[in-house]
């Protein structure tokens, strides 16, 4: 066992940093590769057990990548055991559904944090919008100028945008300099690339600590929720 340690050790010290490959001649390599080799082969579940170990490491990292973005505007408290993260449109008659569900459990949960994330896929004025929320983020008016346009029924033209934004107390000016930004370009098109990794094809899109949730299926995301908190007292009750 001890020598297959050390093999391993120095093989993956080979996959990883090939600068290190200088330190074995061929047939120490060859030697090295043939006992791991050897090993995983007459003990598979040794392999298993790493494939599922990398998975759930990669897992873990994309739900903290989605979840821990200080661009994205977010309610309730930083530290809650549960948390919520939408992808939405503003033109989708379904996010527009979810809104009521979403501001619920933000105005009751104290164990909860919601995390936007805009995903504008219906076209341009989807596009206008989404950048225009970004945009006016820095002036402190992000929840009532997405409560405004996430609750508006009509054409999300960009004279409505405008108008929306002027209702709530924004500078319609100085939100439509920031709007092409390049940070909100690549704050929207790293969301997208979230959006396919979770394969989520359309709006609106739910992860519940790390859980998918595609579309607003009400009774399957509060389930959702349920098993989110059931899991945090479990882990708080191990603690």
């Amino acid at each position: 066992m001890a020598r297959l340690l050390a093999a391993l050790a120095a093989l993956f010290a080979l996959i990883l940093t090939p600068a290190s490959a200088q330190s074995f001649n061929a047939q120490e390599q060859a030697e090295m590769r043939a006992i791991v080799r050897e090993y995983l082969i007459n003990n598979p579940d040794v392999l298993r057990e790493a494939l599922d170990a990398l998975a759930e490491r990669r897992e873990s990292e994309r739900w903290r990548q989605i979840r821990s973005d200080s661009r994205d505007f977010s309610l309730g408290p930083a530290d809650a055991p549960i948390v919520i993260v939408e992808f939405f449109d503003y033109r989708c008659p379904y996010c527009h559904a979810a809104y009521e569900w979403i501001n619920d459990i933000a105005r009751t949960r104290s164990d909860v944090r919601v995390v936007l994330k805009e995903l504008p896929v219906l076209g341009p004025d989807s596009m206008a919008a989404a950048r225009a929320s970004l945009a006016a983020m820095p002036q402190g008016r992000y929840w009532a100028f997405h409560r405004a346009m996430i609750t508006f029924r009509g054409e999300l033209n960009s004279a409505r945008i405008d108008e929306l934004a002027r209702s709530v107390g924004i500078d319609v000016a100085r939100m439509r300099r920031e709007m092409d930004s390049p940070e909100i370009t690549a704050q929207l098109e790293d969301i997208r690339a979230q959006a396919i990794d979770y394969n989520f094809n359309g709006t609106p899109g739910f992860v519940i600590n790390g859980e998918t949730v595609p579309g607003f299926n009400q009774p399957l995301l509060e389930e959702r929720l349920r098993q989110a908190g059931r899991d945090a007292r479990a882990r708080g009750a191990q603690n």
